[in-house]
């Protein structure tokens, strides 16, 4: 049967402090090599996931920015995207005005994306988010609301208090009407900060699984997760587990509970699903789409 391992990273294959451990690394790149199909997809853009998976053996496409991208590990090549169209941007940027909730709106492409935010507004957790961040040069402020861009824009974030996330989701939702994905979700490393992350309704982690599946020709997809949104994830899997850390909701939809990702909780999974699994092709048949897979499918705004 023809596996694949779909992994999140902050919170479950990163341990504390967002470090992937080298037991992960050296074990996960044992089995690539052996022919497990492994990748990862992450609410990460690919420029910092790339940075947190340095060394990792990545040979299949990767999933970035919560699911609006499907991208060559190695060159951040474009294999499929989605987008969120201009009249619900500027909603969203109205309605967060209203509440005085700036989002950080990011354009652009993946290797060369542009992250925008206005100047002077935003919460605490947003100034700790940005201070994580000196000397990125993704990052540009704007000097006013108006100023904020509203094309080509593939993910948002809106980071403040929980109460306020709470009634800024609620307003996005009534006036979207479905086109969004608005995921809340506490922050894996400042738990007192509320993330809202809003995508086009297609740029799920959900999305991804279902595009994998077909792209890559798996016969079953095994998924491991820990935050909020990682659930259209788990419901789109063959089998979804939490690592011990996840939050209550991921638990409780999970296939089931593994090790923390403080013990190298997927790793250690892995090696005991995926070798039950009998699947130990050699090398040289494992996938490598940009040698051997059907054309990839490129999104409507496709660059």
């Amino acid at each position: 049967m023809r596996t694949l391992i779909l992994s999140d990273l902050d919170g479950t294959l990163l341990g504390p402090g967002a470090v992937l451990s080298p037991s992960t690394l050296d074990g996960i790149n044992e089995l690539v090599a052996n022919g497990l199909l492994f990748t990862y997809a992450t609410a990460r853009s690919y420029v910092s996931a790339a940075r947190v998976t340095d060394g990792l053996d990545l040979r299949i496409p990767v999933t970035v920015s919560g699911g609006a991208f499907q991208l060559d590990p190695h060159t951040g090549a474009i294999l499929n995207e989605e987008r969120m169209a201009e009249d619900d941007l500027d909603t969203v940027i109205r309605l967060c005005e209203k509440h005085r909730v700036p989002p950080i709106v990011y354009n652009g492409t993946p290797t060369a994306e542009r992250a925008t935010w206005v100047e002077g507004e935003g919460s605490e957790g947003m100034r700790r988010f940005l201070a994580d961040r000196v000397g990125d040069r993704r990052f540009r402020p704007a000097t006013d609301w108006a100023r904020l861009p509203r094309n080509g824009i593939f993910y948002a974030t809106i980071i403040g208090e929980a109460s306020a996330i709470a009634a800024l989701t609620v307003d996005i939702s009534a006036a979207t009407d479905g086109r969004l994905s608005l995921i809340a979700q506490i922050d894996t490393h400042h738990p007192q900060d509320t993330y809202l992350e809003l995508s086009a309704a297609r740029a799920t982690k959900a999305h991804a699984v279902a595009w994998l599946r077909d792209y890559l020709d798996v016969d079953q997809v095994i998924a491991y997760g820990d935050n909020l949104n990682d659930l259209p994830m788990f419901g789109a899997a063959d089998q979804a587990y939490a690592v011990a850390n996840a939050a209550s909701e991921v638990l409780a939809a999970a296939t089931g509970v593994i090790g923390s990702n403080a013990e190298d909780g997927v790793l250690r999974h892995v090696l005991t699903a995926w070798t039950a699994d009998a699947q130990v092709p050699p090398i040289d048949v494992i996938s490598h789409p940009e040698d051997d897979a059907p054309a990839p499918a490129i999104g409507a705004n496709g660059l």
